[in-house]
């Protein structure tokens, strides 16, 4: 028992000894540890466990999670890729049904035509065209296909009387030649709503005209909102091309046939006249009609008087181009004040015109009217081959040369005349030189003329029927509804005009008869008539009578509620691919 105890103490003495010395060796390490220099190579190895962050079946895990990331990006990349590719080839397959271009041209020649078009007859809902947009699509057009290394084969430079930039596209397909001539002229439109616009060659951005600092702009206008800093003259140029120089192009590039000469030649008359360039508008306007009235060769009389410019009725039926640049001329004189001399011009064009054969006869020649237009297929296999087959070029048009089928645009192009000359009547007395034969006022025979513009426009317009598909809408279509929109507002201003007249005479009349019978003085009191009565029974009958052309104004605000539907083409608003969650 005794021997077990002794044996107890020592090993208790053992473990008190060794935890003491422990502790004194920890005591003298930190201190040694404090009083030695922190260098890397003194530090005494530690006992505690380290962590393992990046361990092998960790650094496995995150190279698989990498290539998977990796992998679904690319999916998905590649996936909106294709989606954007189908999506932009669907946009362009409906764009070239609106705007067809040529098939010879390169594809993406074809994307900036059909850009240019879309820009201008299709803006995004609640804005204008965008004619910047327009211009930039239309020169980019121009450029690729007057490059010789891209669609410009063949494409020559004019003679060098000819206006810089001029070309000879003579040795080209014909569809190429009308692809040209209708981006030129889209060019030319654009370039008149750019004209005077410059672009910061620091900043590379357009502003407006008079916007600029600089010694010939005293005084800029301010920037519409928008624009930010304006442009100082030394960093400016023009955008885009000056419309004069594009029309001369046009005017001077070999290839084109008379009509588009023709019809350019009118265009650049009309941007001149605009800008008040009245004196080189009228010598184009001269022009298109002596270029018109040479194409026939086989007649033994002129066509026109040289000195009246009235068509000669010896020389048989006029062609189109005769009687759109003729009548064209004889607007511009009207504008100019000469309403004496464009008058008789005015007649002669209306009788030559209903001369013509070819009477409108309804549904056929109002499909003939609309052949720009594309047709809906029938049947099944018909759908579905057109839109794997590309769709045909449209034939070319006529030249212009024979005289126009009396179709629903030209019984608008005669409603049009009428207009004219009802105007011209209603505010020159006299200037047929005679009296009326219905013995009526010069103002109401040109009221009869511009009535039946109105119902003839009207008219044709209810054959055609709404219209509210997009692309550039057919021109048969833009001439009735000008005509029909002009003569409302000629109608309604003559007939304000008399009814402003008749109200005063009405009026100075009763005014007349409430003198002589508050004259009459007692002795129509005693019959309870006295003067207080008989101005109050007049007023009353003078509110409720409404003369003949008071009742016409009613007629014409009715008349307009009408036609409301036929002058505005509500087309609905674009919806998305999520438009089934809209309400």
């Amino acid at each position: 028992m005794r021997t077990q105890m002794l044996h107890l103490r020592r090993v208790d003495t053992r473990q008190l000894f060794q935890r003491t010395f422990a502790q004194s060796s920890a005591a003298r390490s930190s201190a040694d540890f404090r009083s030695r220099p922190h260098l890397p190579f003194l530090y005494i190895p530690t006992t505690r466990p380290r962590v393992r962050y990046l361990t092998t079946e960790r650094k496995a895990k995150l190279k698989y999670e990498i290539k998977v990331g990796i992998k679904y990006t690319g999916y998905f990349w590649i996936a909106g890729f294709c989606f954007f590719a189908i999506y932009f080839a669907i946009v362009e397959e409906k764009l070239e049904r609106h705007y067809p271009s040529p098939h010879e041209w390169t594809y993406w020649t074809r994307v900036n035509f059909r850009g240019g078009h879309c820009a201008r007859y299709e803006p995004p809902p609640g804005k204008i065209t965008d004619w910047k947009q327009v211009a930039w699509w239309a020169e980019k057009t121009l450029k690729r296909l007057e490059d010789p290394n891209i669609d410009g084969k063949d494409v020559k430079d004019a003679p060098h009387d000819c206006p810089p930039g001029t070309k000879d596209i003579s040795a080209k397909s014909e569809e190429w030649r009308r692809g040209y001539y209708e981006t030129m002229i889209l060019f030319a439109k654009a370039a008149e709503y750019m004209d005077g616009w410059v672009l910061d060659t620091k900043r590379n951005l357009t502003f407006p005209p008079g916007t600029m600092i600089g010694p010939s702009n005293p005084f800029p206008k301010p920037l519409p909102p928008g624009f930010k800093g304006a442009p100082r003259e030394e960093d400016c140029v023009l955008r885009f091309e000056p419309p004069d120089s594009v029309y001369l192009r046009i005017l001077n590039t070999v290839g084109f046939n008379n009509r588009q000469k023709i019809e350019a030649g009118i265009a650049y008359a009309s941007w001149l006249e605009y800008k008040g360039i009245t004196g080189p508008a009228s010598i184009v306007y001269e022009d298109a009609v002596r270029l018109a009235a040479s194409e026939r060769t086989d007649l033994t009389v002129e066509p026109i008087d040289k000195k009246t410019w009235i068509l000669n009725e010896a020389a048989g039926p006029p062609s189109e181009n005769l009687l759109n640049a003729l009548t064209a001329y004889a607007t511009f004189r009207a504008r100019q004040g000469d309403v004496a001399s464009a008058l008789p011009i005015f007649v002669s064009i209306l009788k030559a015109r209903r001369s013509l054969q070819g009477e409108f006869s309804g549904p056929t020649s109002i499909t003939a009217s609309l052949r720009n237009q594309p047709s809906q297929p029938k049947g099944t296999w018909a759908w579905v081959r057109s839109i794997l087959v590309p769709p045909a070029y449209p034939p070319p048009p006529p030249d212009g040369t024979a005289p126009p089928v009396r179709d629903a645009k030209a019984l608008c192009q005669e409603a049009a005349l009428s207009l004219h000359i009802g105007e011209i009547m209603y505010t020159t007395p006299g200037v047929t030189g005679k009296a009326s034969s219905s013995g009526r006022d010069h103002r109401e025979e040109g009221l009869a003329w511009t009535r039946e513009a109105v119902d003839i426009a009207e008219e044709q317009l209810r054959k055609l029927g709404s219209s509210s598909a997009p692309g550039k809408p057919s021109e048969t279509r833009v001439t009735c509804k000008e005509c029909l929109a002009t003569g409302l507002d000629n109608w309604s201003t003559m007939v304000s005009r008399l009814a402003k007249e008749e109200r005063q005479k009405i009026k100075e009349e009763a005014e007349r008869k409430r003198k002589a019978k508050a004259s009459s003085g007692w002795l129509g009191s005693l019959w309870g008539q006295g003067p207080a009565a008989v101005v109050e029974s007049e007023e009353a009958e003078n509110t409720e009578r409404v003369g003949r052309w008071g009742a016409e104004e009613k007629v014409i605000e009715e008349r307009r509620k009408r036609v409301r539907e036929l002058l505005e083409d509500l087309r609905p608003l674009p919806r998305g691919p999520l438009s089934w969650l809209q309400a």
